[in-house]
């Protein structure tokens, strides 16, 4: 992968020197072993592209009429409302074993053919998903489950959003490494247009076990610095100061490294700017983002990507981040996916006891699920909040 195209940052050569103590803490995991932990000159796109056929493509089609027959609100689709044929269930179905025991990754290619519109699309979109992984996310504050990463860059700001910004999901800036952080087991991404050829946005991913396993061996301090529960996220809310809400980068799962690293809320970002109140990140822990960026970059693989894909990514243990990207002629790109978080209940990896509570937030039964056709609302609540793409 070139290194050149996702971030202007340099690595983190200028700040190495004072962090070098080589002992390996009891409460770090050993080596990790595994189909997760992969480089990216390892990975070709055969094997983690699933191709659906021309008559699974005819299936996902009947489903979506005939969950528009049943007239229900979109936040009942499911399973049981989203019929398909056992054969393509059951190969649904070993798309999240292959997220939670395999590479992690997944595209689902095929969809394009099917020629949907936008209504047509975030029905096929959630029902499909339904069968990878049952349980969709849904944010506390907006009732957000189905978001549209887009850019509304040349889009008027009202008023009342000056001071909240617009999310990472709807600028056209680089994204550098990151995992979203207490938003979902599984990222799931509908790219509805691709932007085209030339203009950037291209997505990356690499696995985070790899870079533990690399940590591990070379400076294990960083991995000490990432589980300290004293990284200083900001939250942001709409009308309301900003709030710290202090926790680690590093989490475990059994033995299974979790990373829930996003810079955005620790630093702040151009568009969304950090309140002076909220301290500062910690040399150790700037130094700690650096050497896990640099890891990154250096381990990862461009996502191959077509139109209709369907993007299935473990959120707990894969890194994402994204290119820079534009549109023609000075216009708004037309680059556009659907966004949702997932997760698996029968598969899912289970969660440290005292942060328990903050993943399954975005899954409590019973709230009320926004599954948005058009992106209306850029400027939502907690767009800023959550600072995350």
């Amino acid at each position: 992968m070139s290194v050149c195209s996702l971030s202007p940052r340099t690595s983190s050569e200028s700040l190495q020197s004072i962090f070098s103590t080589y002992s390996v803490p009891d409460k770090l995991s050993p080596a990790l072993t595994g189909p997760m932990v992969w480089k990216g000159t390892e990975l070709d796109p055969t094997q983690y592209i699933v191709e659906l056929s021309k008559s699974e493509i005819d299936n996902i089609r009947a489903a979506v009429i005939s969950f528009k027959l049943q007239r229900l609100p979109r936040s009942e689709i499911s399973q049981h409302t989203f019929p398909l044929l056992p054969t393509l269930a059951r190969k649904l179905s070993t798309v999240s074993k292959e997220l939670h025991e395999g590479l992690g990754v997944v595209v689902l290619r095929g969809l394009d053919a099917a020629r949907f519109n936008d209504e047509e699309a975030v029905v096929a979109f959630a029902g499909v998903s339904a069968y990878v992984a049952p349980q969709r996310a849904t944010d506390s504050y907006a009732n957000q489950t189905l978001s549209h990463v887009r850019d509304a860059t040349k889009e008027a700001v009202p008023v009342w959003a000056k001071d909240i910004g617009l999310a990472g999901s709807k600028i056209t800036a680089a994204m550098d490494f990151h995992s979203d952080r207490f938003s979902g087991d599984i990222l799931a991404l509908h790219v509805r247009n691709d932007g085209g050829a030339g203009v950037g946005g291209g997505q990356y991913v690499a696995s985070f076990w790899k870079i533990y396993n690399e940590l591990l061996r070379s400076e294990p301090e960083v991995l000490e610095t990432m589980a300290e529960a004293d990284w200083p996220f900001e939250l942001k809310q709409k009308d309301q100061a900003p709030y710290l809400e202090p926790g680690p980068t590093l989490f475990f799962s059994r033995g299974k490294p979790i990373c829930q690293l996003v810079k955005a809320p620790l630093l702040g970002s151009p568009r969304i700017q950090r309140d002076p109140s909220m301290p500062k990140v910690s040399d150790k822990q700037m130094y700690a983002m650096h050497v896990v960026q640099d890891l990154a970059k250096q381990f990862s693989t461009r996502i191959d990507r077509k139109q209709g894909d369907i993007q299935f990514i473990n959120n707990l243990s894969i890194m994402h981040a994204r290119e820079a990207y534009q549109g023609a002629n000075g216009k708004a790109s037309t680059r556009h996916l659907l966004r949702m978080f997932l997760r698996d209940p029968e598969k899912a990896w289970v969660k440290p006891a005292r942060f328990r509570f903050n993943f399954d937030d975005p899954f409590a039964p019973g709230r009320m699920q926004e599954i948005p056709i058009i992106d209306m609302d850029p400027w939502r609540a907690i767009s800023g909040r959550e600072s995350h793409g």
